[in-house]
């Protein structure tokens, strides 16, 4: 196969998976699975998003880093745990413990065998470095900043995100926090504007750690002919 063929062959592979990993997990979320007992009576939201959004994402990871299959496996994995981890905080505005603290370890020991297989330890070395400087970076500005913002569930998600950033550069980290807080600022002058919302309106933020992230792992295939 020639790399067009490659690279779409990849593209097909990765939304096959996030979309089957998305589904298996809307089904669970479908049954309120992810809720406390005090969380059952809130609105329930609708999750049809959920597995279009997992598709076309992990067609777009499989493209990008059909070069690396072995990168490109983790980021599609990693595209099911983000969006998922999503979907929770917006129907609940809490990331669970019992996945973003695996997350952590799944994902270092995924980059560490990508690492054995591409023969780059630095990279792997810097993935760590990025986790702790990201989760670092979040709980900081869980404790200095305003009560009702951000908490530290989305400080537990970022050394997640600093590990699958960071594998590919310092760049990459630091485009995707900066996307994060751009994206998350529009969404609360959106709700200022249109949706009657305040100073004080509670606004997830986990979604916009997630859509910074996954927006630099798909941009090669956004940025390619």
């Amino acid at each position: 196969m020639n790399e067009a063929q490659v690279s779409l062959v990849a593209g097909l592979l990765g939304a096959m998976v996030a979309g089957l990993g998305t589904w298996r997990a809307g089904r669970w979320l479908g049954r309120q699975g992810h809720r406390y007992a005090d969380e059952r009576d809130l609105p329930v939201r609708a999750l049809r998003w959920l597995v279009p959004v997992a598709l076309v994402t992990g067609f777009l990871i499989g493209r990008s880093w059909a070069h690396r299959p072995a990168l490109a496996a983790t980021f599609v994995v990693a595209v099911v745990v983000l969006l998922v981890l999503t979907a929770i905080d917006l129907d609940v505005h809490r990331l669970p413990d019992n996945i973003t603290k695996p997350s952590v370890v799944l994902f270092a020991l995924l980059l560490g065998v990508v690492a054995l297989v591409e023969g780059d330890l630095g990279a792997w070395l810097r993935a760590l470095a990025a986790g702790l400087a990201l989760f670092l970076v979040y709980t900081l500005l869980v404790l200095v900043g305003p009560s009702g913002g951000m908490g530290f569930g989305d400080a537990k998600l970022a050394p997640t995100l600093g590990l699958l950033l960071g594998y590919l550069s310092w760049s990459h980290v630091l485009l995707a926090t900066l996307a994060a807080f751009l994206t998350a600022g529009l969404a609360a002058v959106f709700v200022i504007l249109f949706k009657g919302g305040g100073r004080q309106t509670a606004i997830a933020f986990g979604p916009h750690m997630v859509i910074g992230a996954l927006l630099l792992l798909v941009l090669p295939a956004l940025l390619s002919p």
